[in-house]
């Protein structure tokens, strides 16, 4: 895991907490304990009621017991953060993700 991250440091990476909280950001540093270090981060917090939210984060550190999935976003053609941060989400409704219990 170590050597994937240190080639994934300064890209935009999201990451699925194990109490279900979707982040992006650009990945600044780690440890050996998988904890991470993202700036210009933000949460994405879905809703049947309502369009995605983009919550406004800045500099975030995730601690790596809380840590479920970390994905590159590989810098796609969808509107920014190549995470699909673009425009369209004013229009996605989904059920808010479920905590993650397994590794507890």
């Amino acid at each position: 895991m170590a050597s994937t991250l240190s080639e994934w440091t300064t890209k935009s990476v999201t990451v699925l907490t194990c109490d279900g909280r979707l982040i992006t950001g650009t990945l600044r540093g780690y440890d050996q304990l998988q904890n991470l270090i993202l700036a210009h981060s933000h949460e994405k917090v879905y809703s049947m009621e309502g369009p995605v939210e983009r919550v406004e984060l800045g500099l975030f550190v995730v601690r790596g017991d809380n840590v479920a999935v970390i994905s590159d976003c590989g810098g796609g053609d969808d509107g920014g953060d190549g995470c699909g941060g673009g425009d369209g989400d004013e229009d996605v409704r989904a059920e808010p993700i479920k905590a993650i219990y397994g590794n507890r």
